[in-house]
């Protein structure tokens, strides 16, 4: 029995519709690098579409389509996004910038299943390659809506044809603000390795206390549980050997891992050691954790192209294994 189609809804919303500037020659150019680079600003662009009162209705490869309930909302969400975008691409190479073109327009839509389409989306995407990369370009029904509330530079554009519609649109384009909103790295810390180190290290440890948090670990535990995953039944001291930590500090946290049932000890036979694996629930909790944790490696690592992020790894590589086979021989 054919399953009948879902009903269409019709509504009056403000429409944001982005994508990727020369998308398909960034990915040409480094496709991996790329998509780790779009995967951080499309975080930034779901989170601003939900702050601003926003939906993510339609997304396809390189672009996002949502719906506001008030032109205010969504022109307010498109100059937030450009202007977090700008300045994660700061220290970014100008070939490999990740950077998009937003459009907004006011409209009826019909949305089935979730996704939006109509003329109000067509005009929207119209709008949206009219934008030269990193601004935003308005409808004119959606610049009456905002003009009053929004004093922005507005450039007319004039009226723009669409296709399958029989009347021109008129165009504003508008610039986000100039605005630094990062931080930019002191001199004094971009040339001496020891305070990028520590940055570096305190922009893991935030990223990742997000998610070994919720679960009572630390963020030392998942190279734990990784160790014991590809090795399974170690010693402790071999197991604070992988994971670069102090014998001791290494038996405290196993005893508290342990403690929660999340890694277990076979007794070795006479002088042998006692060995660790991961119990079933651990095994489970790693399993849940490691893509998790995967991400933000990549989001971490977002602006640098896959050929940089080798070669990083390797010189860490190198200073690690040196210091530590220095240390070793004392």
């Amino acid at each position: 029995m054919t399953k009948p189609a879902s009903p269409i809804r019709r509504r009056l919303a403000a429409i944001f519709c982005a994508d990727v500037a020369a998308y398909a020659r960034l990915m040409s150019i480094d496709e991996t690098g790329t998509l780790y680079l779009l995967n951080a600003h499309n975080e930034v662009l779901n989170r601003q579409i939900t702050q601003h009162n926003g939906r993510t209705a339609n997304t396809a490869g390189d672009s996002i389509v949502a719906e506001f309930p008030s032109a205010v909302d969504a022109v307010r969400c498109a100059l937030d996004v450009q202007e977090r975008i700008a300045a994660v691409n700061e220290d970014v190479p100008q070939e490999r910038r990740v950077v998009f073109r937003i459009g907004v327009h006011v409209g009826e839509v019909m949305i089935r299943n979730g996704d939006i389409f109509g003329d109000g989306v067509n005009i929207a995407a119209r709008m949206e390659k009219l934008a030269q990369p990193g601004l935003i370009c308005l409808s004119g029904t959606a610049h009456e809506y905002v003009r009053r509330v929004l004093p922005l530079n507005y450039d007319d554009l004039g009226p723009q044809v669409i296709k399958n519609l029989s009347t021109a649109i008129q165009a504003y384009m508008i610039h986000p603000s100039t605005s630094v909103l990062s931080r930019t790295l002191p001199p004094v810390h971009r040339h001496n390795e020891f305070n990028l180190g520590r940055r570096f290290d305190r922009v893991l440890t935030t990223e990742l206390t997000e998610i070994t948090k919720p679960e009572r670990l630390t963020v030392v535990d998942p190279a734990i549980f990784a160790s014991l995953h590809d090795a399974p039944g170690i010693t402790e001291r071999r197991l604070a050997e992988r994971i670069g930590c102090d014998l001791a500090i290494v038996q405290r946290m196993v005893k508290h891992l342990e403690h929660r049932e999340l890694i277990c000890r076979s007794p070795g036979a006479g002088k042998h050691p006692r060995l660790f694996s991961l119990t079933p629930a651990g095994l489970e909790l790693y399993t849940r954790l490691h893509p998790a944790i995967l991400a933000v490696r990549d989001r971490v690592m977002a602006t640098l192209s896959e050929q940089e992020r080798a070669s990083l790894q390797e010189m860490l590589g190198r200073v690690i294994s040196a210091n530590e086979a220095r240390r070793a021989s004392h």
